[in-house]
């Protein structure tokens, strides 16, 4: 009989692979039809998509292996099936989550081009990189014959110790708390200092504040791998830091996903009669806007106004209300924002709306 272990386990996995597919569904949807902004970050997305999907299939093979048992309640030949599957489940790990940061890192310059901003980019994501590599191969190549590494009880076969192994975890799950703390605050801090204040900016704060549980699950994750011995009733205690490890993945897919998919909700919202701008107006851009009566009424208004300081002007003829649009995080090329469609960007192209855009609906009432 499956022990309740298992059955959490199994259950969390199977609304993990399904969350996560529609998560990067989604995201690959809004990039690929409505922004039409597929890059780097996407690529990625559906590469930890993939992995993770068959890192947690193993967890649920796993369960009918004995995962969540205490070791003499299982039959030789499903405990052997359960330790010839546990190296494959750990290199996929490696991978999974190598490519979850990856995602996350290649965001980043989607949000703002500034040159500290890149650097901590190459710098991000070379240590993922590198971290990834080494880990993997370490693993890979942890016994002589590499075929041994599923079959490590075959008489003659010459692998590293169980503590190695274990400080090879450590190790990495250390880096890589330390590299989604990064991962975590840069962007808040790009959202909160280049934003105006909105819903908007509230809800993708709150949005990319999801990693926060990352942040926890890999700690509270890193302290039962230093805490515990896992080569003693190993199919009882793998079953605590395996659900951890599972939440690790899929949750950080989601960190990286749900922020583009801003200008579907905004659609949505539309639809169902939510929007914040019950007038239809005019989405030129702010740099070209003119906003007052016509020339022959004597009142005319020219050049940059900031969205946050429309005023009444000093005559008082004409009262000017402004609604603020849903702003979405368009991500279409690396670089600074150009506000004149008819102006350059720093790429030579013209009307690239690139970093974070806030746009602003103006109602104009003339009495």
């Amino acid at each position: 009989m499956t022990p309740i272990r298992g059955l959490i386990s199994r259950d969390l996995n199977i609304c993990l692979i399904l969350f996560s597919s529609i998560s990067v569904a989604l995201r690959l949807y809004v990039r690929g039809f409505i922004t039409k902004a597929l890059g780097l970050d996407d690529a990625f997305s559906v590469a930890a998509l993939v992995v993770l999907t068959a890192q947690s299939s193993l967890e649920i093979v796993e369960v009918s292996n004995g995962a969540g048992m205490h070791m003499v309640d299982i039959a030789p030949d499903r405990l052997q099936k359960f330790f010839s599957t546990l190296p494959t489940m750990e290199l996929l790990y490696f991978i999974a989550m190598g490519f979850v940061r990856l995602s996350i890192t290649c965001l980043l310059p989607r949000l703002s081009k500034e040159r500290n901003i890149v650097y901590l980019t190459w710098g991000i994501g070379t240590a993922i990189v590198t971290m990834t590599t080494i880990c993997f191969f370490v693993m890979l190549f942890e016994c002589k014959h590499v075929p041994d590494l599923w079959n490590p009880q075959r008489p003659g076969a010459k692998c590293t110790s169980s503590k190695s192994q274990s400080d090879l975890f450590w190790a990495h799950a250390s880096i890589g708390l330390v590299i989604d703390t990064l991962l975590f605050v840069i962007p808040l801090w790009i959202i909160y200092s280049k934003m105006m204040f909105s819903a908007t900016k509230k809800r993708v704060l709150l949005l990319f504040s999801v990693g926060l549980l990352v942040i926890i699950t890999g700690a509270v994750r890193l302290g039962i791998i230093v805490r515990t011995n896992f080569y003693i009733d190993t199919t009882y205690y793998m079953i605590k830091t395996t659900v951890l490890t599972d939440l690790e993945g899929h949750v950080g897919l989601w960190v990286g996903c749900w922020p583009t998919l801003q200008p579907l909700l905004r659609i949505a919202r539309n639809r169902l009669g939510f929007s914040s701008t019950p007038h239809t107006a005019s989405a030129a851009p702010i740099s070209t806007m003119h906003i007052g009566k016509p020339k022959s009424q004597g009142y005319v208004q020219h050049g940059f106004k900031r969205a946050d300081s429309l005023s009444d002007d000093a005559s008082g003829k004409g009262i000017v209300g402004q609604m603020q649009r849903e702003s979405d995080l368009e991500m279409n090329y690396f670089g600074s924002v150009t506000a004149n469609p008819a102006q350059k960007g720093d790429d030579g192209r013209k009307g690239n709306m690139k970093g974070i855009v806030m746009t602003t609906d103006v109602v104009i009432n003339h009495h």
